[in-house]
């Protein structure tokens, strides 16, 4: 890990349409990575159904600008074999994530992880559950998820390694 760091990590976030959860991570991590002033991680993020060129989540877009974090231009976009060759670490919403990336491409097995690790505390690590078009305690319940998540992800990996 280490020595991604010296050159460049490159972080890819997978959800299932790229508008809600995968794009909150995308935007947060942004975020962090500016307020720290990193600039050996380039992030992007993907969906394994998406409608390329749709528009994020107003929920979520909400909820950044609440935290007066600022929201880049966003289109969704699907996820190919070239942006998982391109990524060091795949990190997904939902156990189901990882059987489909894997099973599409076997090259990303030991790059996928669950973003939900950053913030179980066990050995089994929590999906993140899809709000789209849910109540507002889905939505609260997966922001504050992808929070603390991006936070804990900031803490023990980029952080920890960029000492």
């Amino acid at each position: 890990m280490a020595e991604l760091l010296q050159n460049q990590m490159k972080i890819l976030f997978v959800c299932s349409a790229n508008i809600s959860r995968s794009f909150l991570a995308e935007m947060l991590l942004r975020n962090e990575m500016e307020k720290l002033k990193l600039d050996n991680i380039s992030v992007t993020s993907a969906g394994l159904n998406a409608s390329p060129g749709n528009p994020p989540d107003p929920e979520m877009v909400s909820y950044l600008i609440k935290k007066d974090i600022p929201v880049k231009e966003h289109e969704s976009k699907q996820i190919t074999e070239q942006v998982v060759d391109w990524a060091d670490f795949i990190f997904i919403m939902e156990k189901d994530h990882q059987t489909t990336i894997e099973g599409t491409w076997p090259q990303a097995k030991g790059k996928v992880e669950l973003l939900g690790k950053f913030i179980s505390g066990g050995p089994d690590p929590d999906d993140i559950v899809d709000p789209f078009r849910r109540s507002p305690y889905h939505y609260r319940l997966a922001q504050s998820q992808i929070t603390l998540s991006i936070e804990s992800l900031v803490k023990q990996v980029i952080l920890d390694q960029n000492a």
